[in-house]
């Protein structure tokens, strides 16, 4: 094995002044790899309820509207640099990024296949058999989402920019995903766009196991499946980073 990754881990007991900065931590690291600041990196991550918008998403006609329907709820909305449309990720979730310096469009595809072998090894000790594939229907769904019998359980993107390529994505543990899917319809119906996502091609990973499944379990799979494909050495956000991650957490801001 190479060297190991680095892991930077905002799980349970996060610092209580970082945990804010969780919708940018990926983009923030995966700049310090780029730079050459910081060896590739997985980041394992909760976050406190929000909504990320797609580039799609932000030319909606009556886009003013549908934002007032995600922060009537008390979530902030923020841009994002990887995915195509709107999702809500909140405490049912657990997010995952991993970053290494890139510059070839060519291997997008291997980018998705090498980087999300640790995803895939911990969903695999949980139980699940999880394949890449679509699952119409689903909100954000994407052609290399994480899918078992047609339902996503995992979202997956990919940026690759700046010279790193980051895939990063979430894992729905206990999420309330029809709750989740109803509010983005009507977030999509207020905008000015298509209401047609069905609660039934997302599931998360309590239903599918018929159990209970907490955040701390997936957590523990994440750093299992990670550390056997990469290696992991944990080390935390410099003070840099977190400056970074500030002016990133208000550039992409949306409401």
């Amino acid at each position: 094995m190479s060297a190991p990754f680095r892991l930077v881990w905002l799980g349970r007991g996060a610092e209580p002044d970082v945990l804010p900065l969780s919708p940018v931590v990926a983009e923030t690291v995966a700049v310090s790899v780029a730079a050459g600041e910081s060896p590739p990196a997985v980041i394992i991550r909760r976050q406190r309820p929000y909504a990320l918008l797609g580039p799609r998403d932000r030319r909606l006609p009556l886009l003013e509207a549908g934002l007032s329907v995600l922060t009537s709820r008390g979530l902030p909305v923020f841009e994002r640099t990887g995915g195509g449309s709107a999702v809500v990720l909140d405490e049912g979730c657990v997010s995952f990024g991993v970053v290494r310096p890139c510059r070839d469009p060519a291997v997008v595809r291997r980018n998705y296949e090498e980087l999300t072998q640790g995803v895939r090894l911990a969903l695999d000790r949980l139980g699940i058999d999880a394949r890449f594939g679509a699952a119409p229907g689903s909100f954000c769904e994407g052609p290399y989402d994480l899918v078992v019998d047609g339902r996503k359980v995992a979202g997956v993107a990919q940026t690759l920019r700046g010279g790193y390529a980051l895939v990063s994505g979430m894992v729905l543990v206990n999420q309330d995903v029809a709750a989740v899917t109803e509010l983005l319809n009507r977030f999509y119906a207020a905008a000015g766009g298509r209401a047609d996502l069905s609660p039934t091609s997302v599931v998360s990973l309590a239903s599918l196991l018929k159990r209970p499944v907490s955040a701390d379990e997936v957590e523990d799979a994440l750093r299992d499946g990670f550390a056997a494909v990469h290696g992991l050495r944990e080390s935390p956000l410099t003070d840099r980073e977190r400056r970074r991650a500030g002016v990133l957490l208000s550039t992409r801001r949306v409401a």
